[in-house]
Parts: C-alpha cells; structure tokens; sequence
C-alpha cells in the first residue's frame, strides 16, 4: 500500500512539474513571426490612434490634429482645457464607443500574443513599436486577467518590472480612482497647473510591494500621502 502511494506522489508531481514547465514555456519568436506580428501591431495602433485622437481632441479637423501632435506637455494641457468641442453628443458617443471595441479587441490580442510569445518588449520587435501603447487603454473587465498574466511575465523577467508598475498604477488610477500601488507616474495637479509626484497610500506599502517586483524604494520627494 505504502508503494503505491509512494509511486501515485512521485507520478503526480512529475506531471504538475510537466504542466508548470509547459505554461511557462513560450514560442520561439523567429524572425517571419516577429515581421507579421509587427505589422499587425502597426495596424492595431493606427485604428487607435486615429479614432482616439477625434475623440480625445473632440474634432475631426486632421491638421489641427497634426498640430496638437507637436504640442508640449503643458501646452497640450492648455489646450484641452481651453478648446471647445467641435463634435455633436451623438458623434462624441459613437466615438467612444467604437474606441470601447477597438480596446477590447486590441487587449484580447495583446493577452493572446502575451501568451504565446511572452511579453514582446519595444526592444524585442526592432523598436518600431511599443506593446505598452494598447496596454493603457485596457477596458476595466480586463484589466484582472491582464494583470496576472503581465505579473507571471515579469517574474519570468520577460516584462520589465517598471513597465508592468506603470500598467498597474495606470489602471488603478484611470479604472478605479484609486491612488497609485507603486509611485511609478507622476500627476497633473488642477490647482497649480503643474506636473507633481503621485499620490500613494502609504509608503510603507507601497515599499513592500515594489520590493516584490525588485524596483528600489521610493524616497521622500517622490511620492504624496493625502494624510
């Protein structure tokens, strides 16, 4: 009996092992995939792009568009501040929701992709595109599965932790309302119109789960507490 117990455990941990070692295993990224997959990403970008700048500009005029591209940071803020929508309700709500597909269509893609090759960083598809782009506009319903598979990756260390800190806080912030878990983004204060370090929970925290990540601790000057 003690036998057969014994050769059952053996048998069932030889197979967990198999199964571990299959999900972590992913496909080689030869160089004909690499070339597809950049072009289809090339395309996911640019129906995003497109639609999001109507949207986000709240006009279909293409040079002011152009325009704001060359914008910096606190003139663009400026200027969403100050510019009046040249779009009708019912064009701003169709808008948003063909932007909705086109981020859940786009994240369901990513997730596949990220499974099958691991994440593919900037620099792994020849710097012509960055995969991050279609990560910040994760719809909220996937958002958890998206997570926790970015979160295998990095202890795989196929993701940067870094770049897997600044989805988390993304998304916490523009999903949830929730201050940010690692410190990672810096915000826009309304009242004084200037770029500011991000508001945390508690630092204490906040240190604890960079840690798990192996980002190093954030120091006085880099974070805010609203206690």
């Amino acid at each position: 009996m003690k036998k057969i117990v014994f050769i059952l455990i053996v048998f069932i941990s030889h197979f967990s092992c198999q199964e571990e070692n299959k999900e972590l295993k992913k496909k080689e990224l030869t160089e004909s995939v690499k070339a597809e997959l950049i072009e289809e990403l090339k395309e996911m970008e640019e129906a995003d792009q497109l639609n999001r700048s109507f949207s986000s500009l709240k006009t279909f005029d293409q040079k002011l568009i152009d325009s704001v591209k060359k914008l910096s940071t606190n003139e663009y803020i400026s200027f969403i501040q100050t510019h009046k929508s040249e779009l009708t309700k019912k064009q701003e709500d169709s808008l948003r929701n063909i932007q909705y597909r086109i981020d859940l269509k786009n994240t369901n893609r990513l997730y596949e992709i990220t499974k099958e090759y691991g994440w593919l960083n900037e620099t792994k598809l020849d710097s012509v595109i960055d995969p991050m782009l279609f990560l910040f506009h994760t719809p909220k319903e996937t958002i958890a599965k998206m997570q926790a598979l970015l979160f295998e990756e990095v202890q795989a260390k196929r993701m940067e932790s870094n770049k897997f800190a600044m989805y988390v806080d993304n998304m916490r912030k523009k999903a949830y309302g929730k201050n940010q878990l690692y410190g990672t983004g810096k915000e826009f204060d309304p009242k004084t119109n200037t770029i500011v370090p991000p508001f945390i929970e508690n630092i204490d925290s906040t240190n604890i789960e960079r840690k798990k990540i192996g980002l190093p601790e954030l120091k006085s000057g880099e974070y805010r507490t609203e206690k």
